[in-house]
């Protein structure tokens, strides 16, 4: 979804996902007409994914890992899972993304929310109807537009 646009015809509602912003512009000011609360002004933003949260536990995990040691081993796994490298806590922290984002796409989890920025407003241009007549069409005369000859 990177790098998509949305267009909103009320600035709530977003919809579509188009490669460009100018494609959303258009199909914006196409809905825009076809609309029957004919909106004024449409809205086109780009869609910034939303975020899995699948990273930054490894700290938790271990802490917790600690203890549930603790409170089967007691004080004999004090010293349990502690002192450890930042290296360390990385790599698992790189570990377990790698995990819970298998598991969200496996079981089709993963975020189908976004957000919206970059947001432009763009006026939706009035047509004018114009209908022929018989008067319209036919000229009474020539040169009697009221100049001297």
């Amino acid at each position: 979804m990177v790098g998509k646009y949305a267009f909103s015809l009320n600035g709530e509602r977003y919809r579509g996902s188009f490669n460009a912003r100018e494609e959303a512009v258009a199909e914006a000011l196409d809905a825009a007409r076809r609309s029957p609360d004919n909106p004024q002004t449409v809205f086109v933003g780009r869609q910034v994914p939303g975020d899995s949260k699948a990273s930054g536990h490894a700290r938790a995990v271990l802490s917790h890992m600690a203890a549930r040691a603790r409170e089967q081993f007691g004080d004999a796994a004090s010293d349990y899972l502690a002192n450890l490298e930042k290296s360390q806590i990385d790599s698992l922290d790189e570990m377990l993304e790698m995990v819970i984002l298998g598991w969200l796409e496996h079981n089709g989890l993963m975020p189908t929310f976004f957000k919206m920025e970059a947001i432009g407003e763009y006026p939706v241009p009035t047509t004018v109807t114009v209908r022929s007549t018989p008067e319209t069409r036919e000229v009474h005369e020539i040169g009697g537009g009221g100049y001297e000859m």
